[in-house]
């Protein structure tokens, strides 16, 4: 007797072949958004700055960078920190032509730890990221080291006898 055949288990596989591959190139780049960079310290007006990896022209000109809503940092279950009132977030290009998110506020952050709800649209989309940064007190912060002074020593002249 020869076997059933499965024909089934083969549509269904042919059938996620197709939905993985058949996608229009335009999703499988989604743009995204990356890690972030805090610049100031506890005590100083907020400077992040959130890379953004891979974005495309037409998502650049469309673009909309914002904080969210006092109301979606609640329903995450964050705190919205008051110093993050009247926050300017834009979308800027380094000089190498990278794009990146800027985030600036005109209050100085007094909390440690600052919980931010990020949302970008743009024409074909929407993505919404949160972000917990933690803000060290100025003298914590990293500083350019200091190289050692090297002795100064003067040489004298050698003279034959």
């Amino acid at each position: 007797m020869i076997p059933k055949s499965h024909g089934w288990r083969k549509t269904a596989v042919a059938s996620l072949v197709i939905a993985l591959f058949g996608l229009p190139a335009s999703s499988a780049y989604a743009l995204a958004l990356g890690r972030i960079t805090v610049q100031s310290a506890l005590g100083e007006p907020l400077r992040a700055e959130i890379d953004i990896p891979e974005i495309n022209a037409e998502e650049a000109a469309s673009l909309r960078p914002s904080l969210a809503r006092s109301e979606t940092f609640r329903a995450a279950g964050l705190e919205f920190n008051q110093a993050l009132t009247g926050v300017q977030v834009t979308l800027q290009r380094r000089a190498d032509g990278r794009s990146y998110i800027r985030i600036v506020t005109d209050r100085a952050v007094s909390e440690p730890f600052v919980d931010l709800i990020v949302e970008a649209n743009w024409s074909s989309g929407r993505i919404v990221r949160d972000y917990t940064v933690l803000l060290d007190p100025p003298a914590l912060r990293a500083r350019a080291p200091v190289a050692p002074a090297s002795p100064q020593v003067a040489a004298s002249p050698v003279t034959a006898p």
